[in-house]
């Protein structure tokens, strides 16, 4: 994977939601789509994928819907990202027959799986805005 589509990013912005949701309370795709502004037909797809992975549950029903299998603190954006693109960044073999360069290529694939490994509930305590008092 060298960039994220849209389908991480979709899938990330369903998790945020659901990260969100009152404690037990299962959200419809409907709600998540309306929050999201992602289309219901492609959101059922990316819920469908996360249920496979076990990052979410469905429950059926006219009060069902989808929540998270774990906590919002147990769940890392970087797990959400492969259940949906594959596996993380990696650099196959020796580019090069240059030992520097695999250093170099391990050396990255360190620093964004660390920059990734955030969990759900992360995400709003680093990026909150901040507004000061004049």
């Amino acid at each position: 994977m060298s960039a994220l589509s849209s389908k991480a990013i979709y899938g990330l912005a369903a998790m945020h939601v659901l990260s969100h949701a009152p404690r037990g309370r299962s959200m419809q795709v409907r709600e998540i789509s309306a929050m999201t502004q992602i289309s219901h037909g492609y959101l059922e797809q990316l819920l469908s994928i996360l249920r496979r992975s076990n990052l979410v549950s469905s429950i059926r029903g006219a009060s069902g819907g989808y929540k998270l299998s774990r906590q919002p603190h147990e769940i890392e954006v970087i797990e959400v990202i492969e259940a949906l693109e594959g596996p993380f960044y990696k650099i196959e073999g020796n580019v090069g027959s240059s030992l520097i360069l695999e250093y170099f290529w391990n050396d990255i694939e360190d620093k964004m799986r660390q920059l990734f490994g955030m969990k759900l509930s992360e995400l709003d305590q680093a990026y909150q805005p901040h507004f000061y008092e004049i």
